[in-house]
């Protein structure tokens, strides 16, 4: 029977080989799972929200001026 040891020096090379392969692959697999991100990060969580209709303003109302507050209707 032949002798199947490897030197230590040997060994230590191919466990950084191996490791920066599995860096690598681990990357690629975290990408590819990952939701994309926004080029633009204002519009990171524009999913998440239901933008109100832009109200008209009344006439004779400020063009700058802010709209009424929404009322919240109490649940019974």
């Amino acid at each position: 029977m032949g002798n199947d040891w490897k030197n230590e020096d040997d060994i230590k090379a191919e466990l950084r080989v191996l490791t920066d392969e599995l860096r690598t692959l681990r990357h690629e697999l975290r990408n590819m799972v990952a939701p994309p991100k926004p080029k633009n990060a204002s519009r990171a969580f524009l999913h998440r929200h239901s933008w109100p209709a832009m109200m008209k303003p009344e006439v004779g109302s400020a063009p700058d001026s802010d709209p009424p507050p929404r009322s919240r209707k109490k649940k019974v």
